[in-house]
């Protein structure tokens, strides 16, 4: 498989979200343990088909053999048998899908003795085998269970990698927005602690014109040591969410790769787009998440082994058939091995023959049967599991969406309104109307306003991921096709 995520290109960090993408797909363990369970589940399905695979054989066999003879059949020129055999045999077994197994044969034999066999006689056969299962083994259903099953477990596994691909990009732009929301936290916190220092200033120069008492300027001392406390605190936190995001790019293990400050802004979302979350997501359209279609394959890979097993019978009847002609040859010359089998008799050899096996107790089969309905019910229990929490998933995730632009909204006007509340707290407070816990209030509210904001910011461009994750359009229908792109990560997706 082969992602594309826009124009990026090379194998750095530059700071863009599509960047994080690539790397994902490029470096981040658990795709790579998808894609190798994929080659896994192929070499699976060549086993599978292997079964079917034509074998040839080749062999050959030299004797010597001396045995005595009896007194009465010796001669002054003989008195133990000396023969010498040698023997070539070429053949092929194919089974073929419906359960017929086919045999051709040639094999050829030269026997030399001093007593009989003066002239090297070598016989030559040729023969076509047939077995043909009457009951257990016959058919093509029964005998492509497993063939057809290793291809629904392939395409599962194939599912599994596009969802472990979607699942790992939304981890890494989860990372992304946590590592832009902990960078502009910290320009709130250095503000915060700014403003707190411009206050002091102000505050000493008042009490150095006996304008305020000398105990306000302790209260502004301890709120720049709180502020500065803060900031350093959101600087751990910077730290440790540039950490988290080069985790999830799958790159921690290469510590000279630089990790510049996020370059995209979050998303917005216009407030006519969210009239479509008003419209749940059509239950039936989560069949297409790729999680649940890789869980059907499952379902369907059990069910045919299940079906093949039940329908097997438990006693087993084959039908054997052999049809060829012999050739024989006299000649001391070595080609006459292969002479022979120009030399048939006429008429064909045949045969025919029955083989029954009968199991008394037959717990093999009726364990089997078992075991096999055991595994098809589970595999349908996970998929009606993983549909019912892939519905309630997407419910928390549309509500998420409307809640945290809702909470953007009013974040945005108590940012707004704090801001002129900070304003008038310090007019009054240099008229001598408001008191200094009453600025420190208003400055504290106002940082926490702001920091509300890049918060419900964040939130959103999460929700935002995630719910395209859990309804499977992060990648789309086509995950080996489709395009990543800022639309596809940032915005809500359409209804099907």
């Amino acid at each position: 498989m082969f992602f594309t995520c826009g124009s990026a290109s090379g194998q750095q960090f530059s700071g863009r979200l599509l960047d994080a993408v690539r790397l994902t797909l490029l470096h981040e363990p658990q795709i790579g343990a998808a894609n190798r369970q994929l080659m896994l589940s192929e070499g699976q399905l060549q086993v599978a088909r292997g079964e079917f695979d034509t074998a040839l054989t080749t062999g050959v066999e030299l004797a010597q053999a001396r045995s005595p003879l009896l007194q009465a059949l010796q001669s002054p020129a003989a008195s133990q048998v000396e023969s010498s055999t040698a023997s070539y045999l070429l053949g092929a077994t194919s089974r073929l899908r419906s359960g017929v197994t086919v045999a051709p044969s040639v094999r050829i034999n030269r026997v030399r003795d001093n007593i009989q066999s003066l002239t090297s006689p070598a016989t030559g056969t040729v023969a076509l085998n047939f077995t043909v299962p009457l009951q257990k083994g016959r058919g093509t259903r029964f005998n492509t269970a497993a063939e057809r099953a290793a291809e629904q477990v392939l395409a599962s596994a194939d599912m599994g990698l596009r969802h472990t691909i979607a699942s790992r990009i939304s981890r890494s732009v989860n990372a992304y927005w946590d590592y832009l929301a902990a960078l502009q936290a910290l320009d709130i916190r250095r503000l915060s602690e700014n403003r707190s220092l411009l206050l002091l200033d102000d505050a000493r120069r008042l009490a150095r014109g006996d304008e305020i008492p000398q105990a306000d300027v302790l209260q502004y001392e301890a709120q720049v040591a709180r502020d500065r406390g803060l900031r350093i605190a959101a600087e751990q936190s910077l730290a440790e969410a540039r950490a988290a995001l080069v985790l999830a790019m799958g790159i921690a293990g290469q510590p000279d790769t630089p990790t510049p400050a996020p370059s995209d802004d979050f998303p917005e979302l216009p407030a006519a787009v969210m009239e479509s979350l008003s419209r749940p997501w059509p239950y039936s359209a989560l069949a297409a998440r790729f999680d649940v279609r890789a869980q059907q394959r499952r379902v369907d890979a059990a069910e045919i082994l299940y079906e093949a097993t039940r329908r097997d019978p438990i006693s087993q009847l084959d039908l054997t058939l052999s049809v060829g002609y012999s050739g024989l040859r006299e000649n001391r010359a070595a080609l006459a091995a292969w002479q022979a089998l120009n030399a048939p008799a006429s008429g064909l050899n045949a045969s025919i023959g029955l083989v029954y096996v009968l199991p008394v107790q037959g717990n093999t089969q009726a364990g089997l049967v078992r075991q096999r309905a055991a595994l098809a019910e589970q595999a349908r229990l996970e998929l009606d599991g993983l549909l019912q929490a892939a519905h309630a998933t997407v419910s928390v995730q549309r509500a998420s969406v409307l809640s945290a632009a809702l909470q953007l909204e009013q974040a945005r006007q108590q940012v707004r309104l704090q801001t002129q509340v900070f304003a008038d707290e310090r007019k009054k407070y240099r008229l001598g109307l408001a008191t200094v816990l009453d600025l420190l209030t208003a400055e504290a509210r106002l940082t926490a306003d702001e920091l509300g904001v890049i918060d419900a910011r964040r939130r959103l461009a999460q929700a935002l991921a995630s719910y395209r994750f859990e309804t499977a359009t992060l990648l789309g229908a086509d995950g080996d096709e489709q395009r990543v792109t800022m639309e596809s990560l940032t915005t809500l997706p359409e209804l099907p």
